[in-house]
């Protein structure tokens, strides 16, 4: 009896051991590919306010592809476990934060991908190193980037007449608030002036329709800075406006934000709109020593 007994907790204890490498295979080791961050560059003859404007950029994300397969959106620095090996073509698509709010990451619709053949070992990791992506080529001229302002040759902004209570001013050559180049632009408050607006002298058109309008802007503030739309008609009377894209919080250093200017040119209405962006400080309170301060401003399109 007792040897019967043994015998079928053997029995049970294998089926059960049999079990548990059933429901417990062995997990392959994966690849990694490490990515420290994407920078963007300029092509020869297209710096400038005459062509892509300054090369800028707060690529976050790296929406990473094998054999355009996607794997995942990992914020750089990252280091991405893959289950490939041997050689593959590793596709990078630069990812920001819309607004600069982390809860609405997005691939940057603008900027080309970034490619890589890469020979994949599991347990080891490939590095990505240098990356750089231009704008997609198509992005040339007026009609891709209808406003750049980088303030090194004067400024095609102005604060708004009737609105602003203070000018838009540019610090001088070599003052230590300046972004890149010789000038960028701020505008401030004291305590007997309430508003500050600044924005492009002209009004233009812009892609309607549910198409991707983005202004991409350095900027840097200690109180909250209103990225706006002013809309008018076709013969440039004001029809409405501001429609609030985005309210900036205060940084004390150099920030990049993308803000997205098409849901605002949604709420915009029909026929021959014309817009002008616009930067609105609002102080009601009177506050004292209010300032933002701005450089390589740039609807892409």
């Amino acid at each position: 009896m007792k040897t019967k007994l043994f015998i079928s907790l053997s029995i049970i204890v294998t089926v059960v051991i049999a079990s548990c490498n059933i429901y417990n295979p062995v997990e392959p080791v994966p690849s990694y590919i490490h990515i420290d961050n994407i920078t963007v560059t300029i092509p020869a003859g297209q710096q400038g306010t005459s062509g892509q404007g300054s090369a800028s950029s707060k690529i976050t994300d790296a929406w990473v592809y094998i054999d355009d397969q996607l794997i995942g959106c990992f914020e750089m620095p990252c280091t991405v476990p893959v289950l490939y090996d041997g050689f593959h073509t590793l596709k990078i698509r630069p990812g920001i934060k819309v607004n600069g709010i982390s809860a609405t990451r997005s691939p940057y619709p603008f900027y080309d991908n970034y490619y890589q053949a890469v020979n994949l070992t599991r347990g080891e990791i490939t590095y990505v190193k240098n990356a750089t992506v231009p704008y997609l080529s198509l992005m040339t001229g007026v009609a891709h980037f209808p406003h750049i302002e980088d303030f090194e040759f004067g400024t095609v902004m102005r604060a708004t007449p009737t609105v602003s209570e203070s000018p838009l001013l540019l610090y001088p050559a070599g003052d230590p608030n300046i972004f890149e180049g010789s000038h960028s632009a701020y505008g401030s408050l004291n305590s007997s002036q309430s508003t500050f607006e600044c924005g492009f002298a002209d009004s233009i058109h812009l892609n309607r329709s549910g198409a991707n309008v983005f202004v991409e802007m350095n900027y840097k503030c200690n109180y909250p800075l209103t990225v706006c739309l002013r809309y008018y008609n076709a013969i440039g009377n004001t029809s409405g406006g501001p429609i609030e894209a985005i309210t900036l919080s205060p940084i004390d250093h150099w920030n990049k934000v993308y803000v997205y200017l098409t849901p605002a040119i949604g709420q915009s209405g029909n026929g021959d709109i014309r817009y002008r962006v616009c930067f609105i400080m609002s102080a009601p309170s009177h506050s004292d020593s209010l300032w933002c301060a701005m450089d390589n401003i740039k609807i892409v399109q």
